[in-house]
């Protein structure tokens, strides 16, 4: 396919939206990551499991297919949906998410599995959490400030869940060339790639795809 963030390749790494997408491709471009997989945006978190399970049973299926999810509330929630929808392959998940990814791989003739829970596969949150450990931590915690401000003077409409995404956007708003999308703002460095998570998360995407 034509589109960078909808691919069908024999390697592949699902994702929620656009801006997951976009933040994959910017830290694989910082960390020099081979691009061996290509990437899908699914247009939402129950639409990433419903793909996950139609791949595996494809009978053309992918070697190894990544999955990368938000946790929003319950990273253990998302943990055991997971592992639900799972339940009738042969994989052994462990019972909780590996620090570092999760890899598995399928006992008889299944794809190789990958899964990385934001932020960090221990904490609950989404994207922007992940993406805010990325973020200068003094700007960060004055954006912070203002978000709580802000919501103390009642000049807030945001959902209470969407308060990571507030921040972060905030943050992004002081920056060279404002309102940068987080996975540009990686690459103008607004965002700093070379950060413990980011690591990891690069990490886990060599380990899984090669």
């Amino acid at each position: 396919m034509s589109d960078i963030c909808k691919q069908d390749t024999d390697k592949i790494l699902l994702v929620e939206g656009i801006d997951d997408c976009h933040v994959v491709m910017a830290l694989c471009a910082a960390h020099e990551v081979l691009q061996t997989f290509g990437l899908y945006e699914c247009n939402g978190d129950t639409k990433v499991l419903k793909r996950l399970n139609a791949l595996i049973v494809r009978p053309d299926h992918p070697q190894v297919i990544g999955v990368m999810l938000d946790t929003d509330t319950s990273l253990e929630s998302r943990w055991a949906n997971i592992k639900g929808k799972l339940s009738h392959y042969s994989y052994k998940l462990p019972d909780i998410p590996e620090i570092d990814g999760t890899i598995v791989e399928g006992i008889t003739d299944e794809p190789k599995l990958g899964f990385w829970l934001m932020p960090n596969n221990q904490n609950s949150g989404k994207l922007e959490d992940f993406c805010a450990q990325l973020a200068e931590p003094t700007a960060l915690e004055f954006a912070r400030e203002c978000i709580v401000e802000a919501q103390v003077k009642k000049v807030t409409t945001f959902k209470p869940l969407d308060i990571s995404k507030a921040v972060i956007h905030t943050y992004l708003a002081w920056q060279d060339e404002p309102g940068r999308p987080m996975g540009q703002a990686i690459t103008k460095q607004a965002l700093q790639p070379n950060t413990d998570i980011a690591i990891r998360f690069t990490d886990w995407l060599i380990r899984l795809f090669t």
